[in-house]
């Protein structure tokens, strides 16, 4: 099968071996996958990450090999390994939590060397995670059930009720899906900022009430008058760092702040003035199972105005260059690939 591999400076399609199903496993055939920030971030980082590896004595033969990224796809069943049950059809459409359940541990799907990800023609998925995508929900659609669940997951975490009025730091990806999570909550107060006039457009289409640029203007003087000076829940989905620490500066008192975004390295706050305003920090990341379900569930009952949020397609020979233009916010937001080909998803 051909499979983006991607190793530390260079992304290549390459033949590889279909992989074999083993126990409780099946094997599916790539119909669409997203490009998500964290394989921009492996990406850019690789190298990084390829040292690290070696420091936790992973065989340098494996590294080398490289990793077949790709987590947030939609997949059709081609075939059942041994000890499965076999429930859907052989040609179904499925999305699945982007794991591997073993005997020992449960892997991440396409961000290691161990299992390949979606940026390949066929990848494996577990049995027991496999979730029947609805006929009424399109292939792109589905494609976004996991950036959804991760933004679903920071808003379950915040007490809504007792803050109104919601402050999204960060319009990429994970900010968007946040927005469309707080929507969905009935939310009416979103206030979403980004650098970006591309990504603030998404963003109110999405469903933010107000859009600001951070080089204008204050996130949280665009609060409401009537919430001004009242806790809210603010959501920090940038990664960058320096980002939190002034949410802690600029959050009234008994605010929460969620941290979606990922850092790379340390990062530095001042824990007292967070005393001193009693504000609640939460860290995030990824969801639960009924999360996922709540997320492709949404999607299919057109509860979330998704189509804005997908910025374009590739094939496999395309991504290299589609990680180029993801460089750029004015460009994309989510670009999803078909390792198939266009045509024929």
């Amino acid at each position: 099968m051909r499979a983006l591999v991607m190793r530390p400076g260079s992304l290549r399609v390459e033949q590889r071996p279909k992989p074999q199903p083993g126990p409780g496993q099946v094997l599916c055939r790539s119909i669409v996958c997203g490009i998500c920030g964290s394989d921009l971030h492996l990406y850019r980082h690789a190298q990084y990450y390829y040292d690290l590896g070696l420091q936790a004595n992973v065989p340098q033969a494996l590294l080398d090999q490289g990793v077949v990224l790709g987590h947030e796809f939609v997949g059709e069943i081609v075939e059942y390994g041994p000890q499965t049950k076999a429930s859907l059809p052989i040609g179904a459409r499925v999305c699945s939590i982007p794991f591997i359940e073993g005997e020992l541990e449960t892997i991440p799907i396409g961000s290691t060397p161990y299992i390949d990800g979606a940026y390949a023609e066929y990848f494996l998925l577990s049995e027991p995670l496999l979730l029947a995508v609805p006929d009424s929900l399109s292939n792109e659609a589905a494609a976004l059930t996991e950036p959804l669940a991760i933004g679903m997951h920071a808003v379950n975490r915040a007490n809504l009720h007792h803050a109104p009025t919601a402050v999204v730091i960060g319009c990429g990806p994970i900010g968007l899906a946040v927005i469309a999570a707080l929507k969905l909550q009935g939310l009416d107060n979103i206030v979403a900022a980004d650098y970006s006039a591309k990504r603030r457009s998404l963003a109110a289409e999405l469903g933010a009430s107000t859009v600001v640029d951070p080089a204008e203007t204050d996130a949280f003087t665009a609060i409401p008058a009537s919430q001004a000076n009242t806790a809210a829940a603010i959501f920090e989905c940038t990664g960058v760092n320096g980002v939190l620490s002034q949410c802690i500066e600029s959050a009234a008192v008994g605010s929460e702040i969620i941290v979606a975004g990922i850092s790379h390295g340390e990062d530095t706050i001042t824990p007292a003035t967070a005393s001193a305003k009693q504000l609640s920090l939460y860290f995030v990341m990824f969801y639960g199972a009924q999360e996922f379900a709540d997320a492709m569930q949404a999607l299919a009952d057109e509860r979330i105005n998704w189509q804005p949020w997908v910025t374009g397609k590739v094939d496999l020979d395309g991504v290299e260059q589609a990680f180029e233009d993801l460089k750029d916010p004015e460009q994309h937001a989510k670009i999803l690939i078909y390792p198939q080909g266009i045509d024929a998803a």
